[in-house]
């Protein structure tokens, strides 16, 4: 975490101030500050984004944390309004809303993202910030941004690339990779999709419907460790074959974490309007 002060200073004082609200996290390994860190990365790539201050959006997928809720609350300004929409993990998001003080910024909703409990054009923005990889197959994407576009005119789409510009970020992917076919095997649920290249996140939105305005690649100078699960997960995947692979492939992307260490990827930003 060497890089947090200064990103964290480059963040702008107002924001600054605001981050250095939430909690540290104690989840080891990952370090105290990992929470902080990760919206730091969001804000910067909101902030690519052009979120206009007093915007009404509707962000899908907000998750447990509230990771983007919070940088996205912030730039919508005191005058905006942002519903916060996520299916089921809410364990720290109102803790983590409530210590940013932004709390009258925010309306979580629990809902269904292929099915929003929203009137068409109920908003001037939608948003999934680091969520297309929760979602399962493309066409269960593609509903979901129709969705989005039926409730939005202009829609946001950011998620990590699978490029790797350095050794920390090619020891970020080779742990990432590895989710995906073990929460598979051991839930039976798909989670944690291996990341899309920029050219596919576009084409899913054009197939929702929507016509791409600007798409690009924001890079962002910060570490990323949420690739990281624990080695007892791989352990208890029933397939013996399977589980011996992905063990050996664990122990080969800790140990490359262990010498580069792990940095966030490449994101890619997709604008869309319908």
């Amino acid at each position: 975490m060497d890089r947090y002060p200064s990103q964290l200073e480059a963040s702008g004082p107002e924001f600054s101030r605001l981050v250095e609200r939430i909690p540290l996290q104690s989840r080891p390994p990952l370090s105290p500050e990992w929470l902080r860190c990760e919206m730091l990365e969001r804000h910067q790539v909101l902030r690519v984004a052009g979120i206009s201050p007093g915007t009404s959006a509707l962000e899908v997928g907000s998750g447990s944390h509230a990771i983007a809720t919070v940088p996205l609350a912030f730039e919508l300004g005191p005058e905006g309004r942002l519903i916060a929409v996520e299916r089921s993990r809410w364990s720290e998001f109102q803790p983590v809303v409530t210590a940013s003080g932004l709390s009258d910024r925010v309306r979580p909703v629990r809902g269904d993202a292929r099915r929003l409990p929203f009137s068409d054009s109920a908003m001037d923005l939608a948003l999934c910030i680091h969520g297309i990889r929760s979602l399962g197959s493309d066409e269960e994407v593609v509903t979901v941004i129709r969705e989005m576009f039926r409730v939005a005119p202009r829609v946001v789409l950011a998620e990590s690339l699978p490029l790797a510009e350095s050794d920390a970020q090619a020891a970020h992917l080779a742990m990432y990779d590895l989710r995906e076919p073990v929460f598979a095997s051991t839930t039976g649920r798909a989670d944690d999709r291996h990341y899309r290249p920029l050219a596919q996140l576009a084409e899913l939105v054009e197939r929702a419907g929507g016509h791409v305005e600007r798409h690009r690649t924001v890079r962002v100078d910060l570490p990323h460790a949420l690739a990281y699960f624990p080695r007892a997960l791989a352990e208890s995947v029933p397939d013996p074959e399977e589980r011996r692979d992905l063990l050996r492939r664990w122990d080969a992307a800790a140990a490359r974490i262990e010498r580069c260490g792990a940095d966030h990827p490449p994101v890619g930003l997709v604008e869309g309007r319908r």
